[in-house]
């Protein structure tokens, strides 16, 4: 296998050498991968003989005649900005009458925009790495873009150059790898702790109101870095939050104190009417009690995975106000919003931010996916719980998730583990070292095989071609496949069809391969039970393990 993968690039050089010899030489995008299995062969030069006589061996697009219409594989290369970004290759070309189509696939999910020949393109996806369907004049050609990246203070747009060569059939052999280029912050893959976008600052708690109110005490905090609260006289707290962000909650009847800090923001108690954008937020929530304070939410039904909120957008109670970058601000004053709880994402677009604010609608951001540690997320709903005045609930509810991780904390396994998903180019995505991901899986006394993975970027995933994931994969003891980008897999026999590579790899032959569920990204409320599900799965790996929330094993 090993000798297979390191004599490929000497095989494409040979093929390469080869072309242009023979009269009957084909063309580069027909020519044939070595080592195919013989039905892969066969199936290949069926497709091949196809092609050939419907182009009757043309040129390609850019020196004179069309391909015909159909999927291929391009190679592509990108250059510009500071070299830190990469793109896909191979990526999809799509050709239809005169038009070709090729979907591009960066490596951040902090990508929101493409600009070609003047004109705007938005991302196709809304989780994973940022991709786009942008149109192709010619191969072989460069083609001058643009992307805005969203992974610095404020939107940057760079200017990067594109080249797309080699079409081929789909699974035919590739030409290049991953190809290096980008932008100077990159970030991002992911739903999870990287800090792009966003200032985060150490010092943020800031207890001066700008007047004489001092406070009388404290949230104690045991995990979580990224809020602080802090209560005064008369029922009055103050959120401090890592971007700088400071809120005074109001009571119910009471003023609003004179003399405050300009940039203190007021919110006025009991909060109701909230238009919800931040995903995460809602199991916290939900877990309080609190689902009917969020009548607006900036998700759809079908992309929630939080019951409550489903049940509430199926009943009329919630609504969908827009996305994040896009909502609808007739609608939120016709709902009479009082609050916006945002991700991070609406760094992106600072036009919306201040758009409500001028709205009066005041703008919190939510920064639970910046904790390093997963314990920290779901501390969060401490917060939740100052703002709804739910804080003996909250700190009742986090206790019981810290007791079910503690119960699994401090036991290793001696169990490898490889946790990563495939995208749709046939690469690995694995999850950045000390991610919070990771940090679950070794709290379950598990050792994660890309533990010393080098990345200086601030993603918080890595995308490996795969015979590198092949090598540093092959012998964990563990897989488990994340299903919360594509949906998952059912069996072992959809996870091989995603690459047979994977029949090699020794947690496959002895049947210790699992799958998350879909929705685990939206439970960080159950981290206690996510590392108990991880401990018990890691404590025996080959039993079938019945009653787990959120893994599954695959046979």
């Amino acid at each position: 296998m090993t000798s297979d993968l390191q004599s490929s690039g000497k095989n494409r050089k040979t093929r390469a050498s080869l072309r242009g010899t023979a009269c009957l030489q084909l063309p580069a995008c027909l020519q044939l991968p070595a080592h195919l299995p013989l039905a892969a062969l066969v199936v290949t030069v069926f497709a091949t003989v196809t092609l050939v006589i419907l182009t009757a061996c043309g040129n390609l697009p850019g020196s004179g005649t069309d391909l015909v219409d159909g999927t291929y594989e391009v190679d592509v290369s990108l250059s510009g900005g500071s070299g830190r970004a990469t793109v896909a290759s191979p990526a999809t070309l799509e050709v239809k009458g005169d038009s070709m189509e090729v979907t591009i696939t960066w490596s951040s999910s902090h990508y929101d925009r493409m600009v070609v020949d003047g004109k705007d393109y938005q991302p196709v996806n809304s989780q994973g790495n940022s991709q786009f369907k942008i149109p192709v004049k010619a191969l072989d050609e460069d083609l001058a873009v643009q992307a805005e990246t969203t992974a610095m203070s404020k939107p940057h747009l760079i200017d990067y150059t594109l080249r797309f060569s080699n079409p081929r059939a789909p699974g035919a052999g590739s030409g290049s790898d991953e190809v290096d280029a980008g932008a100077s912050a990159d970030a991002a893959g992911g739903q999870s702790g990287s800090q792009a976008g966003t200032q985060l600052t150490a010092d943020f708690h800031n207890p001066d109101l700008g007047n004489d109110m001092a406070p009388t005490s404290s949230m104690k905090l045991d995990y979580a870095t990224c809020f602080s609260v802090d209560y005064y006289e008369g029922g009055y707290k103050l959120l401090c939050l890592a971007d700088g962000g400071r809120y005074l909650l109001i009571p119910q009847g009471a003023p609003e104190p004179q003399g405050l800090a300009a940039d203190i923001v007021c919110i006025q108690q009991p909060v109701c009417d909230v238009y919800l954008a931040a995903s995460d937020a809602m199991c916290l929530i939900d877990a309080l009690g609190q689902t009917d304070a969020i009548t607006v939410s900036g998700i759809r039904k079908e992309d929630w995975s939080v019951d409550a909120a489903s049940q509430a957008m199926q009943s009329g109670a919630m609504v969908y106000g827009g996305k994040y970058n896009a909502p609808d601000y007739d609608l939120l004053l016709s709902k009479h919003v009082s609050l916006a709880i945002e991700s991070t994402m609406i760094n992106h677009t600072p036009d919306v931010r201040e758009k409500l604010i001028e709205l009066g609608i005041p703008v919190l951001t939510e920064l639970s996916s910046y904790e390093s540690d997963p314990l920290g997320r779901t501390e969060w709903i401490k917060l939740y719980g100052a703002v709804f005045d739910r804080e003996d609930q909250a700190r009742e509810i986090f206790d019981g998730q810290l007791a079910r991780a503690q119960s699994a904390k401090g036991q290793p396994t001696g169990q490898t583990v490889a946790f990563f998903y495939i995208n749709s180019n046939g690469s690995a995505v694995v999850r950045k070292p000390g991610d919070y991901v990771t940090k679950m899986i070794e709290d379950a006394g598990g050792s994660y095989v890309f533990g010393d993975l080098g990345d200086d970027s601030a993603r918080s995933t890595v995308t490996l071609e795969m015979e590198q994931f092949y090598v540093q994969a092959k012998d964990a003891d563990v897989i488990v496949y994340n299903a919360s980008i594509d949906g998952g897999v059912d069996s072992l026999d959809e996870l091989l069809a995603k690459n047979p590579l994977l029949a090699d790899f020794k947690a496959v032959r002895e049947g210790k391969v699992w799958c998350t569920s879909q929705d685990m990204y939206q439970q960080m409320i159950n981290t206690g039970d996510i590392i108990a599900d991880f401990h018990t799965v890691l404590s025996d790996p080959a039993v079938e393990h019945d009653g787990l929330s959120y893994l599954r094993k695959l046979s």
